[in-house]
């Protein structure tokens, strides 16, 4: 639907006002016509404005942010709120009865806080006890690789190591996104546009009771959870397994257990489960792959251009799926900005099969780019 602009209604304003008022027999100067052309043309232009408004707000395609978390309330799909990073730190101690409290804290060399979640009896031993964190403050800042170095910031208990060092597994989930709403800054764990696909597959899809979909909707409400796959009668008949995939800058795509137990308590719980499913939520294991490419022009821009197309065309895929080089050459040329792009191989073989025992991902691990020949 289109709406006229201002300088649109000023013109149909004077015409009118012409047609009305010029001629052999005017009552009125033409410049004060024409200051009352531009009054009426402004009302109008007001009312205008809020038709439009109302308009663009009742459909979910072009509702603005207020009204996307209306709709959030009705369909009682929130937005996500920024969330903490949490994951597992090892702690080392030659005590067996020292107990690592709640509340305490670990903090990283540039002064990022962790705060124990839990009382923990450590278990002594050389390699460590598993204790459970979560980051202080919200946002990226607190997601962390394996092996990063802490230290407790008021100093370690009696016989207890004084660094601890992060679980295998990493500490993530700590998203922190600016959104303006009524003037007014929040800050969400996804995009507005993030959000408005959400709502728009609750919409396009009425719940049923354990559908697919449902069990999409139910994982993807939790921060850090881009995707989840539904595997039906998996791995026997009457169970579902929930595949749980993350998508960021980074190239990971494994979801941390703590969040895994959050949505598998959320999923499990019997006020959403079907009665007699038998339900599974597990994250995704990353399967790095070898790509050779061919490309034209091959430098450094093309080649990062090519990756990303990459890296999106393959979260398209799911566990027990076959990635083949054909079918990635046509999502790479349809989304890169290289005149000539070939994907050769995977693997040194035309298509590579995911492990759905396993629930395989693929990610990128090396590229072999070559000057297209052909």
């Amino acid at each position: 639907m289109t709406f006229p602009s201002l300088n649109e209604l000023v013109r149909i304003a004077e015409n009118g006002v012409s047609s009305a008022f010029y001629g052999a027999y005017s009552v009125l100067r033409k410049s004060v016509l024409k200051v009352l052309s531009r009054v009426f043309s402004g009302v109008v232009y007001l009312l205008v404005l809020l038709l439009k408004k109302m308009w663009k707000n009742v459909f979910l395609t072009s509702c603005d942010v207020e009204s996307l978390k209306d709709f959030g309330i009705v369909y009682d799909l929130p937005n996500k709120p920024e969330s903490f990073a949490r994951g597992p730190v090892k702690i080392k101690s030659n005590d067996t009865t020292v107990t690592i409290e709640q509340g305490t804290i670990l903090t990283t060399a540039d002064g990022v806080e962790f705060e124990v979640v839990a009382d923990k009896v450590l278990t002594g031993g050389s390699a460590g006890t598993i204790v459970n964190v979560i980051a202080v403050e919200a946002g990226e800042s607190g997601n962390l690789p394996a092996e990063t170095e802490l230290t407790f910031r008021d100093g370690a208990p009696e016989n207890v190591d004084e660094t601890a060092t992060v679980g295998a597994e990493g500490i993530d989930g700590g998203i922190r996104i600016e959104v303006t709403v009524n003037g007014n800054t929040e800050y969400w764990a996804e995009t507005v546009e993030d959000y408005r696909q959400r709502l728009l597959v609750r919409r396009r899809n009425q719940p049923c009771g354990g559908c697919p979909t449902d069990y999409k909707l139910w994982a993807e409400r939790f921060a850090g959870v881009s995707r989840c796959v539904p595997e039906k009668n998996y791995p026997h008949v009457g169970a579902i397994r929930c595949v749980l995939i993350k998508y960021d800058d980074t190239d990971s795509v494994t979801v941390g257990s703590a969040i895994v137990n959050e949505v598998k308590d959320y999923i499990t719980s019997e006020d959403r489960r079907p009665i007699t499913a038998d339900v599974d939520v597990v994250s995704c294991t990353q399967k790095a792959l070898d790509f050779t490419i061919d490309i034209y022009p091959n430098n450094t821009n093309v080649q990062n251009d090519v990756r990303n197309a990459l890296k999106m065309a393959l979260r398209s895929f799911d566990p027990g799926s076959t990635v083949r080089a054909s079918d990635l050459t046509a999502d790479v040329r349809a989304g890169s900005s290289a005149e000539k792009v070939t994907v050769y191989d995977i693997e040194g073989a035309d298509y590579y099969v995911l492990s759905k025992e396993n629930a395989e991902m693929p990610v990128i691990d090396t590229i072999t780019w070559r000057t297209y020949s052909a």
